[in-house]
């Protein structure tokens, strides 16, 4: 974590934010990420997706792009992007830098990406490395996610997670991903009667 840390002062205080602001931000990210009913969407997910990020922009986006992680709600992504914009303005962020981070991390709703979108193409293809993972690894993430929606009752939580997943499958980009996919996909078919 002290690595994400010099990572997070590296990116946010290039504008000249005092260390204390910068600081204080920091400070409040782990707070987010450590909220008590995320198992998956927490710093690990974020450290994992940094390491295959690079640039202002997309560093950023990856930081904020779970920062509201709210299961009882669709709108995580935009509040995610709209709290983004207020934290950078406060760090002296310039306008087209919170614009573009704004625009990254609404991306991740989706997860789709537009031909050329080169930013947009990075945050996307990290965000959802974890598709990838070796399998025991993966098997954790399913679990986590799971946890996280506890408040849904199993048979909403099959039909919701297999349609996520349906639509996950097709963008799939390796036999990796396909297979965990498949394998998660299985684990969710309604029980023989």
């Amino acid at each position: 974590m002290a690595q994400a840390r010099v990572a997070f002062e590296l990116v946010a205080s290039q504008w000249g934010a005092p260390a204390e602001a910068v600081e204080a931000a920091y400070a409040d990210l782990v707070a987010r990420y450590d909220e008590p009913h995320r198992r998956y969407h927490t710093l690990e997910h974020i450290e994992e997706v940094l390491a295959l990020v690079g640039g202002t922009e997309v560093e950023l986006a990856a930081w904020y792009h779970d920062v509201i992680y709210d299961t009882t709600t669709s709108n995580s992504e935009a509040r995610s992007a709209a709290y983004a914009g207020e934290m950078l303005a406060t760090l002296g962020a310039p306008p087209d830098v919170i614009d573009e981070v704004q625009r990254l991390i609404l991306l991740t709703a989706g997860h789709t990406v537009a031909d050329g979108d080169t930013n947009g193409s990075m945050l996307i293809r990290a965000d959802l490395s974890i598709l990838s993972a070796e399998p025991a690894r993966y098997e954790r993430y399913a679990r986590d996610v799971r946890a996280e929606y506890a408040n849904v009752n199993d048979e909403s939580w099959r039909v919701g997670r297999s349609t996520v997943l349906e639509s996950l499958l097709a963008i799939a980009p390796d036999e990796r991903s396909r297979s965990n996919i498949a394998r998660e996909l299985a684990s969710l078919a309604p029980p023989q009667t």
